[in-house]
């Protein structure tokens, strides 16, 4: 479709976005036609190894290698930029996020590290041209939720005991008659966190990607108007390669806010778990 006079960037839009789109579906590495039946089913669930579960698994090994390799640079006094940058994400989540939780902590700072890093990692390799972030895809970033849903609880019964966790979901000093409604208005509250913790990064991350995708397009289709004597729509090639480059930057920028978003608000999470109303 691109030779000749026939070629228009406007009319090659529409096919170029249904592809986009078609791309970043969870598709099965066994199959990517979006025929599922090679998929091994298990009862209502398919069981597939996805393009996504395979960038959540090269974040893991991105994750070891950073960790062991700041281990292996650990000093009192740290030297080098990138000890020096793991040492301001410690921090960062030491002293800016963790004393959120206002009971011990300082004891879940690991785990909001483990988080946030990972979900940073996840993010930055979405935006390497060709890969997807494991984050993209809704059923990643809901994992990550029930994660962190479960660790929050298990925290807040192990503090509180599982009576007084139970207690702990309404609010002290509340008129009696109205305790069972705020209870079960809390508690539902409490079983859509991982709902709303999975949507609000997927639904950013995705959201980009898909702004990314379609000025990645435009520029290509525009600057394809060269070889073929468009000059009148060539014109506008820079001006698309500038707003790439500009979405890019802040698709970046993005990456960071959405992971600093995430591990607030589990350490919220875990706060409200562990400490009293």
């Amino acid at each position: 479709m691109l030779a000749g006079a026939a070629y228009s960037p406007v009319e090659l839009l529409g096919e170029k976005v249904q592809e986009l789109l078609g791309s970043l579906d969870p598709q099965s590495l066994a199959n990517t036609s979006g025929n599922l039946d090679h998929v091994n089913k298990l009862g209502l669930t398919q069981v597939a190894l996805s393009q996504y579960l395979v960038f959540f698994l090269l974040a893991i090994v991105v994750i070891f290698i950073v960790v062991f390799a700041a281990k292996k640079r650990a000093a009192i006094v740290p030297k080098g930029r990138f000890i020096n940058l793991i040492e301001l994400l410690v921090d960062f989540i030491r002293g800016g996020v963790a004393p959120i939780i206002h009971k011990d902590s300082q004891k879940y700072v690991p785990f909001l590290l483990s988080v946030g890093l990972f979900v940073l990692i996840n993010n930055l390799i979405g935006l390497i041209p060709g890969f997807k972030p494991g984050t993209g895809t809704i059923s990643g970033t809901f994992a990550l939720g029930i994660f962190v849903f479960l660790y929050a609880t298990g925290v807040g019964i192990k503090v509180k005991g599982g009576w007084g966790f139970i207690k702990g979901i309404v609010p002290h000093g509340l008129p009696k008659p109205i305790v069972p409604i705020v209870f079960i208005i809390e508690l539902f509250s409490t079983l859509l966190r991982p709902i709303t913790h999975a949507l609000r990064l997927f639904a950013n991350m995705y959201a980009g990607h898909i702004v990314l995708g379609i000025f990645s397009i435009l520029t290509e289709l525009f600057f394809m108007s060269l070889f073929h004597g468009k000059a009148l729509t060539a014109v506008a090639s820079p001006a698309w390669l500038i707003l790439l480059i500009a979405m890019y930057m802040l698709e970046f920028v993005v990456a960071f806010v959405q992971a600093y978003v995430f591990v607030l608000l589990s350490a919220v999470y875990i706060d409200s778990s562990v400490s009293s109303h």
